[in-house]
């Protein structure tokens, strides 16, 4: 997970524990969304992915890169142990995840843009719990955003209701609140500069 409950919580100002599963349940789809929004994923671990082999630098998706494990390049994707590249051949640049090899390209281009798809893998790891500010932040307002629109509608009883009176008591809500927020546009722009490049 990219941050912890107590985290979200102080940031909402969220106290006591009423809440704590429906928060929990938002954190998961935050966490999920940008993962897919980025392309990348944030909680750290063991990653093995595969790439197109006919260049020299290989855009790994998830960084800083904490170690290598292995680098194999096989035309015919078995990934033997025979098909290891030796560390020597290559350098990582492990704050942006950039594999470059010193040898040429992985495999010999044969003038396609895609050339050899899928033809390098890498198994490699990240730091765990270490997001970057702005997406902790990011996955923050998100958060806030749901939350705020879940308990609108639960205010609401699930209706779309503009105006509702108790007794002597009026509420109103606007348009936006009774038929739902778009993602917030602060949240999309702070994970903007931590989405994978296209290649």
């Amino acid at each position: 997970m990219i941050d912890t409950l107590a985290d979200v919580k102080t940031a909402l100002m969220v106290s006591g524990s009423d809440d704590d599963a429906l928060l929990t349940r938002l954190m998961g789809g935050a966490d999920a969304f940008i993962t897919e929004h980025t392309g990348r994923d944030f909680a750290g671990g063991t990653f093995t992915e595969t790439h197109a082999a006919g260049t020299e630098t290989l855009f790994l998706r998830n960084f800083p890169v904490e170690s290598v494990t292995s680098v194999k390049v096989d035309p015919v994707r078995l990934f033997g142990s025979d098909t290891v590249r030796a560390a020597d051949t290559y350098v990582l640049r492990a704050d942006r995840g950039l594999l470059t090899s010193l040898t040429g390209p992985f495999l010999a281009p044969r003038g396609r843009r895609d050339d050899w798809p899928g033809c390098a893998q890498v198994a490699y790891a990240t730091a765990a719990d270490a997001a970057p500010a702005p997406v902790k932040e990011a996955f923050t307002q998100l958060i806030g955003h749901w939350y705020r629109q879940t308990k609108t509608f639960a205010d609401q009883e699930h209706q779309m209701l503009l105006e509702r009176t108790d007794g002597t008591d009026a509420k109103v809500w606007s348009w936006s609140l009774a038929s739902g927020l778009k993602l917030p546009d602060g949240a999309l722009e702070l994970l903007a500069p931590y989405r994978v490049p296209p290649v």
